[in-house]
């Protein structure tokens, strides 16, 4: 059930919710973000749509990289907001327009590391809505990630999104729950202020059975941001695992 709840997420997402260089810092952020993030937390999912269609007819009057980058983490958002939903269709369509932004701001800006992130993090967001799409977007999205990691060796989102494909791959796909952990400790190394690191290694450690470890980590990350749904969502699965 958790895989089924979390793995589609990057949240990164990540699955959603991450801070990306280029839009700035949570202290002194674009008020456009600011007032972004909160819909995100509060998983306002008409909100984020209604962002979504201002910015993407910005992005297509700049035609920047930052613009695009700026759609595409909208509905890396949109994502989070919408999974606890279960509309399984405006799910797939906000990846897919995520996706298609992700892309551009590649297109326009090959040397991002932000940019191939968010790629990666929106066809892993994809794959588990179209037939076959561990076979058509897993590798694609772990090449991605992998080269966002290589463009920008402390991008921490890009180890929390390579961290989750890690974890949910088969081992014959290249899986690793070893892997999957040092990628996050690095993430924490480099950020501990980093929620979606301490999100995710709750879940981790939830999963291998070390509730005292997830306790710790799910506190931190209620700690650096106590409004998130997704981050509350997960609280209440560890404090209720026996």
């Amino acid at each position: 059930m958790m895989q089924r709840n979390f793995s589609i997420l990057l949240i990164i997402f990540a699955i959603a919710g991450m801070l990306y260089p280029a839009f700035g810092q949570k202290k002194g952020e674009n008020p456009d973000i600011a007032t972004a993030r909160r819909a995100r937390d509060r998983a306002s999912v008409d909100e984020l749509q209604k962002i979504a269609v201002g910015v993407s007819k910005e992005a297509a009057a700049k035609k920047s990289s930052d613009a695009y980058r700026w759609l595409a983490l909208i509905q890396v958002w949109l994502c989070e907001a919408i999974e606890s939903s279960g509309k399984e269709e405006l799910f797939k369509k906000a990846a897919v327009d995520g996706v298609s932004a992700a892309e551009m701001a590649v297109k326009l800006e090959p040397t991002s590391s932000e940019a191939h992130q968010l790629l990666g993090d929106l066809l892993n967001q994809l794959i588990p809505h179209v037939n076959g799409g561990g076979m058509r977007y897993g590798q694609r999205a772990n090449d991605e990630l992998d080269k966002a990691l290589a463009l920008d060796p402390k991008n921490v989102n890009a180890y929390v999104s390579r961290a989750i494909t890690y974890f949910y791959a088969p081992d014959s796909f290249g899986g690793s729950k070893t892997k999957a952990f040092e990628m996050l400790k690095k993430a924490v190394a480099i950020d501990p202020t980093e929620d979606s690191a301490h999100i995710w290694l709750a879940m981790f450690y939830l999963d291998a059975g070390k509730k005292k470890d997830a306790r710790d980590e799910i506190a931190l990350a209620r700690k650096i941001n106590p409004d998130r749904a997704f981050t509350n969502y997960v609280f209440d699965q560890v404090k209720a695992a026996k």
